[in-house]
């Protein structure tokens, strides 16, 4: 019929400490008619921010996987401003799993500015070609990659915006804008 349809349930757990986070979440789609889709998405995120003086490391990792029907825009995007920075959106992959992480220092200017400098990594974990169609290997996608670069923040009414430069593992370089922490 050209669309689909689907009844989603979320469940999420978050566990936040002083200087750490762990998010655990599940997605079920509920098929409430036979042609609907049924799936279940699963996603971790934790971070730790260490501090040593002014200057702050913070350490984060996600990972996720689907179990079920995979339509291909229900696929994790991996690459972009969020996740593998010096990647466009989705640059890296899609796939039905994956993992990313990050290590960023970041280091106090001038009140209400700082810098960064930042590393990223993130894999679709050969998960890609199981997505239907496989639209990121049929994109040349790499299915892996790296990001690394540095920037600022400003601490605004809307929350920190961010103004990165990031190259990537194929010393391809990019902006990257954003509005939150990542």
């Amino acid at each position: 019929s050209g669309h689909d349809e689907m009844c989603l349930a979320l469940l999420r757990t978050v566990y936040t400490a002083k200087d750490s986070q762990l998010v655990l979440s599940m997605e079920q789609a509920i098929p409430l008619r036979s042609n609907w889709l049924n799936f279940n998405r699963l996603r971790v995120r934790a971070g730790r921010t260490l501090h040593v003086g002014p200057v702050r490391l913070v350490v984060s990792g996600n990972g996720g996987t689907i179990v079920g029907d995979l339509p291909p825009y229900e696929a994790f995007p991996i690459g972009g401003t969020n996740s593998v920075r010096g990647y466009g959106e989705g640059g890296v992959g899609a796939g039905r799993s994956y993992v990313s992480c990050t290590g960023e220092l970041q280091v106090p200017l001038v009140a209400p500015l700082e810098g960064c400098a930042f590393f990223d990594y993130g894999s679709d974990l050969d998960s890609g070609a199981s997505v239907l169609g496989d639209p990121a290997g049929a994109r040349g996608k790499p299915g892996s990659g790296f990001g690394f670069g540095g920037g600022v923040r400003l601490d605004s009414p809307v929350g920190p915006l961010r103004l990165e430069y990031a190259w990537n593992d194929k010393r391809v370089g990019r902006f990257h804008f954003g509005i939150g922490s990542g």
